[in-house]
């Protein structure tokens, strides 16, 4: 085997294919100090070959470095997991955002305004089935890509995280949207029935009953994804870094944040702050 990384994972950069060429993909490291992050590597190439990961048994809060024996939530130690706003539950869940809570304000004023106080848009997605979801305006498409997502359709932009989280969390609760992927049916390219265009204008809908601004028809256009996957699981396995040291196999395809191998899958960035060894032959 020949070593061709090695580093702190962290989610794989990603862009979108040119002309509807597949979207490429590449490991980043994640290591905290980034005057100290080894370069990109292109996963893209690698398929079809026998490419094995190897965690070295370390892992490093990609935040201040401090080594830990677990990852909290996307590669916090546990003091930072506890203390940065990064962390904070509104982060998973933004219609919880408490940053006009005098009693348990947001745990960083200059993350929220740069972070939470920015255009957001919601949008429609086609990824195990058809869903709703919310995004910072800037990462379009990136966000979408990162979901396993074949075609996407924004509708609406809000000022800020918090009213598109309430927004979204309203349209989950009282109209019954999905705003979740189902991983396993993604992975086995089971997306069901849907018409996505005609999702999107029933969204549509229930955001004008609602007096939400809807974007301009030249930005509620279809963007549609294709990936770099030669042949889809019948049956999804998972490895384990925690259990299992070892991860690999024939590249099969690269979707969302999944390497699909013949032998099982991995969500390289459910391991972020694990540092790897990664090597083909």
């Amino acid at each position: 085997m020949q070593e061709i990384w090695r580093g702190t994972l962290r989610k794989m950069r990603v862009a979108p294919g040119a002309d509807g060429a597949e979207a490429s993909y590449a490991l980043a490291d994640g290591f905290w100090n980034p005057e100290e992050r080894v370069a990109d590597h292109p996963l893209n190439l690698h398929l079809g070959e026998d490419l094995q990961i190897e965690f070295t048994g370390r892992i490093a809060c990609v935040y201040c470095g401090r080594e830990s024996k677990k990852s909290f939530g996307q590669g916090f130690c546990y003091p930072c997991f506890q203390a940065r706003a990064e962390a904070d539950v509104c982060i998973v869940k933004p219609e919880l955002c408490h940053y006009f809570n005098d009693a348990d304000p947001c745990r960083d004023d200059a993350f929220a305004r740069s972070h939470c106080f920015q255009p957001h848009v919601l949008y429609v997605a086609l990824t195990s089935g058809l869903k709703v979801g919310i995004t910072r305006r800037e990462n379009i498409p990136t966000r979408w890509l990162d979901q396993g997502a074949t075609a996407a359709i924004p509708l609406a932009e809000l000022p800020d995280r918090r009213t598109v989280g309430l927004l979204e969390a309203e349209l989950r609760e009282r109209a019954g949207l999905a705003d979740r992927t189902h991983w396993t049916a993604l992975l086995k390219n089971e997306r069901g029935d849907g018409d996505l265009a005609a999702h999107a204008a029933g969204v549509a809908a229930l955001l004008a009953d609602r007096g939400i601004a809807l974007l301009p028809p030249e930005e509620r256009r279809l963007h549609e994804f294709r990936f770099p996957v030669r042949a889809y699981p019948t049956k999804v396995k998972s490895f384990n870094l925690d259990k299992d040291p070892h991860a690999g196999g024939v590249l099969q395809g690269i979707k969302g944040q999944y390497l699909i191998f013949d032998a099982g899958v991995i969500n390289l960035r459910k391991y972020t702050g694990y540092e790897v060894v990664v090597s083909v032959g």
